[in-house]
């Protein structure tokens, strides 16, 4: 074992309830790890056999370089916090406990870690774990990559990935000294898209691999398919907290235009995925407004500015919508009894 010091890499895995796919997740995680990565489990106060299952695994697999905490049920964003503050190298990245990670996760991403020149190293990742990129030995240049290099004055480079709106945590690896201090909501849902964009913007240099490296599992407790009453409350909050930032921080106005935009349009959506319609509350009508005064508006789809600068009006048209499709089933049911 290496002097925890000297860990090049710190994976955090935030566990509850998924003893179904954590002995496939950690097999995937081992099967190319080397004594340059530690691994940092938090188990959120499972009620279910995930302690059973993480135990049974490392009695047949001897590891020193594995963390186990316990703690009592506080949501994913505090167990993560958790990691964070015991994590001790150089990069942290991210593994959800349902998840699995390529062959050649370790392979293709530590020797870009060990060069130790950027803050951010981003890959890809598919839902269909037949897309996962192996290596082939007959072709030593499959792996696609390209650098981005910023500047204070320059950033530019970064609108790509701010219009793209990918934030998942776990197709990225952060420098630790470049989090610093930050740390991920406490009691919010979609706390990657509240907390990867503001790391973006003190980095210097970030890698970008094109590849395949990690497999998103969908199930019925993704997020994704699992739509609360308070969920665009949590996007519109990451709203107003680039909001903020801009405000204090003008010279990113233009790049981060881009994030606030992705989140009034998937808080949008949200609303009418729960709600049938675009029922922005009260106080969501105001942070849109306030939003849009923050928005370099030169790079805005104009149908996108009346929307955010009259969302009562959007909320009127779309509830009207939304009751006539109702009358027209409710009719067409009547009619076929």
């Amino acid at each position: 074992m290496i002097n925890a010091s000297d860990y090049l890499l710190s994976i955090i895995i935030p566990a509850y309830n998924n003893a179904e796919f954590i002995t496939d997740t950690l097999a995937s995680l081992h099967q190319g790890i080397t004594n340059e990565v530690e691994v940092i489990i938090i188990n959120d106060g499972s009620t279910d056999l995930t302690e059973e299952r993480i135990n049974a695994f490392y009695r047949e697999h001897h590891c020193n370089n594995v963390k186990y905490i316990y703690q009592e049920n506080h949501g994913v964003a505090i167990a993560r916090n958790v990691g964070l503050s015991h994590a001790t190298g150089k990069y942290i990245g991210f593994v959800d406990s349902d998840d699995i990670i390529s062959p050649d996760y370790f392979s293709v991403l530590l020797p870009k870690l060990r060069e130790e020149k950027y803050d951010i190293v981003e890959f890809n990742l598919t839902r269909d774990i037949n897309n996962l990129y192996q290596c082939k030995k007959d072709k030593p240049d499959a792996v696609k990559q390209s650098e981005i290099t910023l500047t204070d004055e320059n950033l530019t480079q970064l609108l790509p990935t701010f219009r793209a709106g990918q934030w998942h945590l776990v197709t990225k690896f952060f420098r630790r000294d470049i989090i610093g201090q930050d740390r991920f909501e406490e009691h919010h849902r979609y706390e990657d898209i509240i907390f990867c964009p503001f790391q973006y913007f003190k980095c210097h240099k970030i890698l970008k691999i094109d590849n395949k490296l990690y497999y998103y599992r969908i199930n019925d407790r993704s997020i994704t398919e699992n739509i609360l009453e308070n969920d665009a409350q949590y996007i519109f909050f990451a709203m107003r907290k680039m909001c903020d930032y801009i405000k204090e921080n003008d010279e990113k106005r233009t790049v981060a235009t881009l994030m606030i935009i992705n989140c009034f349009l998937e808080g949008r959506k949200l609303l009418r995925k729960k709600k049938g319609y675009y029922r922005y509350e009260e106080d969501m009508i105001s942070d849109i407004q306030d939003a849009l005064t923050c928005c370099d508006t030169s790079i805005v789809k104009r149908k996108v500015i009346y929307k955010m600068k009259y969302p009562h009006i959007d909320r009127f048209i779309s509830k009207i919508r939304f009751k006539a499709i109702n009358a027209c089933k409710m009719l067409f049911v009547s009619k076929e009894s």
